[in-house]
């Protein structure tokens, strides 16, 4: 069907004139095109399953027929959406049809929130792709709000069916099973029909799936969650069309831009396809990954270093409110006020562009954002006049159900930080977090161990259910239950066999072999203590450079307090003078003085002693 002829028809099917300015009912439907040998054709070539004669291939223009012939019939959509996907990607006019895709849709989602200007760019975008899921939202919109049910119902139900075929295509793990989307405007549009608000992206790749976009997105008043989608078929699609025709367009917006233009006709590949992206297409997802290649953000090295190209590119994405661009950002910032702590100037200016980079991406709802930022006022980092702010922003994090402003709140509360102490509250905001997240349930246990509080069966089967996934830390709470005879009748043998089973579970786990070594040497009951093994299993820790214990001051007091349960005062001596030269190093200053009690200790030849847990 010539262009021309197309655009007519789907004009009269969509029930607009070209100028957008008078509605009618769709047009009638041609007898003639409901031929039943076009159905069996069809059906023929969507199943996968049949062992009869080879299935026939359709061209777009012939199941868009069949698409478009049943409108009105069930099932909601007449052909499999992911079937004419398939046909449009092997469209001879591919490349110019996708590239004119790309900028309609992106100009759709820009115009959600004004329904009116909906029906040009809907019918726009549906006569270049039906099964367009943005097209389809658009026009259901548009006609929502001009009161014509039959028509937005006609793509709604067409909405349903892309939306039901993404969502059964995989369950949006990074690693082994990313949705399946057509385009990256596709995998907004998929987020947005669940009522959920992206906030963020950035391309991600892996071995299996070699191009990802990862979007960040939000509810009006829940959390930030990650959503992965498979975008690796719209790439394979785009090189294979610059590959037969190197005048093909690229699906960047502006003028139009070939391959020939970047010298990568030869070599298409997918590092230089995002570069063009980037650069042409003002990408903010693809900026986004080149700022996280160039930092390493990887790794465990990131920095911003002399090299400003991570800078340039993460902040030209920031100034579009890309999210996780703003996030990443503020935590290069916070980077590199670490490293120069030693110098005040420098860590108060990248303090203060972190600052700013968190109240941005607060603006945008995203939670963490609100955690990071609230810490750090609350903890001084920019004096104590922001406390009350912090606070604030805590509340705010915890409202949208973030897990660490809830166990922040907890604690305030708990102790009387910053806040009015309030056991009760402290108790209502751990247990919220708790019901929402595994490692919290640790956390609630550990709040109810530390005080005089009934400790209920509910939080006894999290933790041994968390046990038998082998948790280490829940572990350690279950043998601290035994030790103290709570909620369980006293056993110590059963008691020193949990603690020991979580280091075995975990043993290079620093701070669960610190914390079961501490309780087995310093312990008043014989029956629980176990100085060799403690020994034995900090050595062991220690000895690991992976673990980077040795910089930890608590860790090496725990060390020098096994040495000298063992009777090797003089170990334990220098390794307390390690302790306490971490722990200046590090600005430790709050635990100095019991460094210091523990040091003279030992040089009187005697061990530590202490009710524990």
């Amino acid at each position: 069907m010539a262009p021309k002829a197309r655009q007519l028809r789907l004009g009269a099917f969509f029930g607009v004139r070209q100028s957008g300015a008078k509605l009618a009912p769709p047009a009638g439907r041609n007898a003639a095109r409901r031929s039943g040998a076009l159905w069996l054709g069809l059906i023929a070539a969507l199943c996968g399953a049949c062992a009869s004669a080879p299935p026939v291939a359709y061209s777009y223009d012939e199941l868009l027929a069949g698409a478009t012939t049943n409108a009105e019939a069930a099932p909601p959509v007449s052909i499999e959406p992911l079937a004419l996907q398939r046909a449009f990607a092997g469209a001879p006019d591919f490349g110019q049809r996708l590239r004119d895709l790309t900028v309609l849709e992106e100009q759709a989602l820009a115009l959600m929130e004004e329904p009116l200007r909906l029906g040009a760019v809907g019918s726009a975008v549906l006569d270049l792709h039906y099964a367009s899921l943005v097209g389809h939202r658009a026009l259901a919109s548009f006609y929502e709000h001009v009161e014509l049910s039959a028509q937005a119902d006609l793509h709604r139900r067409w909405e349903r069916a892309i939306v039901d075929a993404i969502a059964a295509s995989a369950g949006g793990d990074r690693d082994a099973d990313p949705y399946r989307a057509f385009s990256a405007n596709e995998a907004r549009a998929f987020l947005a029909a669940q009522g959920m608000q992206p906030v963020g992206d950035k391309y991600h790749q892996t071995d299996e799936h070699p191009l990802q976009i990862w979007i960040q997105a939000r509810t009006a008043t829940g959390p930030v969650r990650d959503y992965y989608f498979d975008l690796t078929g719209f790439f394979n699609a785009v090189r294979l069309a610059v590959t037969n025709d190197r005048d093909t367009p690229l699906p960047v917006r502006g003028q139009p831009v070939t391959c020939r233009e970047f010298d990568i006709c030869a070599d298409f590949s997918l590092a230089a396809f995002i570069q063009v992206l980037a650069v042409r297409g003002e990408d903010t997802a693809a900026q986004t990954f080149i700022g996280w290649k160039v930092a390493g953000l990887d790794s465990d090295a990131a920095h911003l270093g002399r090299d400003s190209t991570a800078l340039f590119w993460l902040e030209n994405a920031a100034r579009r409110d890309n999210g996780l661009a703003i996030g990443t950002l503020a935590d290069l910032y916070l980077r590199e006020a670490s490293r120069t702590r030693e110098r005040e100037d420098a860590q108060r200016f990248w303090l203060g562009k972190a600052r700013n980079a968190l109240e941005h991406a607060a603006t945008l709802g995203m939670d963490s954002a609100m955690f990071t930022l609230g810490r750090l006022y609350t903890l001084g980092a920019f004096g104590t006049e922001k406390t009350a702010r912090g606070m604030d922003l805590l509340r705010q994090a915890a409202r949208r159900d973030n897990i660490q402003a809830l166990l922040a709140l907890g604690t305030h509360h708990a102790y009387g930080h910053d806040a009015e102490r309030d056991v009760a509250l402290a108790q209502r905001y751990f247990l919220r977090a708790a019901e929402r997240d595994e490692e919290a349930k640790v956390q609630y246990a550990r709040f109810l161990l530390s005080g005089d509080r009934e400790f209920d069966e509910r939080t006894w089967r999290w933790l041994n259910d968390m046990a038998k996934d082998e948790n280490a830390d829940a572990m350690v709470l279950i043998g601290y239950l035994y030790a103290k005879g709570r909620h369980v009748d006293r056993r110590l043998r059963r008691a020193k066999s949990w603690l020991k089973s979580a280091v075995k579970a975990a043993p290079l786990n620093a701070h669960v072999v610190n914390e079961v070594a501490w309780t087995l040497t310093v312990s008043p009951l014989d029956g629980l203590r176990d100085a060799r093994y403690a020994l034995k299993i900090m050595d062991r820790v220690m000895a690991d450079e992976s673990t980077h214990a040795r910089r930890v001051p608590a860790y090496l007091d725990t060390w020098a307090a096994a040495y000298a349960a063992n009777g090797d005062f003089e170990q334990a001596i220098a390794v307390q003078e390690e302790a306490i030269e971490q722990a200046l190093e590090h600005d430790d200053t709050a635990n100095i003085e019991v460094l210091h009690e523990h040091l003279e200790a030992f040089r009187a030849g005697q061990r530590i002693s202490e009710d524990v847990p």
